[in-house]
C-alpha cells in the first residue's frame, strides 16, 4: 500500500510537471506571435501598511515597444510607455509625469511579465478545470517581485486574470476580459489632449 501510493503521489507530480510544461508553450505561442494586444482592464492595488485596496478600470492597449493603460474610473489616468519614455497622467491632481523608462516599468508590464518571470521562478499548478488553469510563481531572486500568480486559458495560452506582490507586501492584481490580439488598434487611441493648466514634472 505504501509502494502504491508512492507512486501515485510521483504519477501526479509528473503530471503536474507537463501541464506547466503545455501552459508555457500555450503562453509563449499567444504572446510571442504578438503585434498587438487590447483588453478591458480591472487593476486593484492593495497596500498592507495602509489595509486599503484602490480598484481601478479602463484599457489596455499593446504593441511591442509601446503600452498604453487608460482608466476612467475611479478618475482619468493614463499610464503610457513608448520610445523608451513614461508618462503617467493623473485628471484629479492634474499632474503629468514624464520620466526615462527604467527597468522596473518593464518588470511590471502586465502583458509581458508572466513570460518574463516564468523561467527564472519556481512554478506550479494551483488549480485546473477544463477551460482555464491557475499557476504560482516564486522568483529564484529578484529585487522587486516576491510571488506571482496568474489564471490562462489553456486553449488559447492567454492571461485572463494576473496578480503579483513585491517584497513590501504591496499586491496588484490585473484581470483581462474581450481581449483580441492582432486586432487593428486605432491610431486615436495613442493621442491625448493634456489639459493646458497641467503641471508637468520632468525627471
Amino acid at each position: 500500500m505504501t509502494a502504491l501510493l508512492a507512486c501515485l503521489l510521483l504519477l501526479g507530480s509528473l503530471q503536474a510537471a507537463v501541464s506547466q510544461a503545455q501552459l508555457y508553450q500555450k503562453m509563449r505561442a499567444a504572446y510571442g506571435s504578438l503585434k498587438t494586444y487590447q483588453a478591458e482592464l480591472s487593476q486593484s492595488n492593495y497596500y498592507p501598511q495602509l489595509k486599503r485596496t484602490i480598484s481601478y478600470n479602463g484599457k489596455i492597449y499593446f504593441t511591442p515597444g509601446r503600452m498604453l493603460m487608460s482608466f476612467s474610473s475611479p478618475s482619468v489616468q493614463r499610464l503610457q510607455i513608448r520610445d523608451g519614455q513614461v508618462e503617467l497622467y493623473d485628471a484629479a491632481s492634474k499632474t503629468l509625469l514624464r520620466a526615462p523608462m527604467q527597468p522596473e516599468f518593464g518588470k511590471m508590464n502586465p502583458v509581458e511579465i508572466l513570460d518574463l518571470y516564468w523561467q527564472k521562478s519556481r512554478v506550479s499548478v494551483t488549480s485546473e478545470t477544463k477551460s482555464q488553469a491557475s499557476v504560482s510563481l516564486k522568483p529564484k531572486s529578484d529585487k522587486l517581485i516576491s510571488s506571482l500568480s496568474a489564471t490562462l486559458d489553456k486553449k488559447s495560452g492567454l492571461v485572463t486574470s494576473l496578480s503579483y506582490t513585491d517584497k513590501s507586501g504591496n499586491q496588484v492584481t490585473y484581470k483581462f476580459s474581450g481581449i483580441k490580439t492582432n486586432a487593428a488598434i486605432p491610431s486615436s487611441v495613442w493621442n491625448f489632449s493634456y489639459p493646458k493648466d497641467v503641471q508637468v514634472i520632468e525627471q
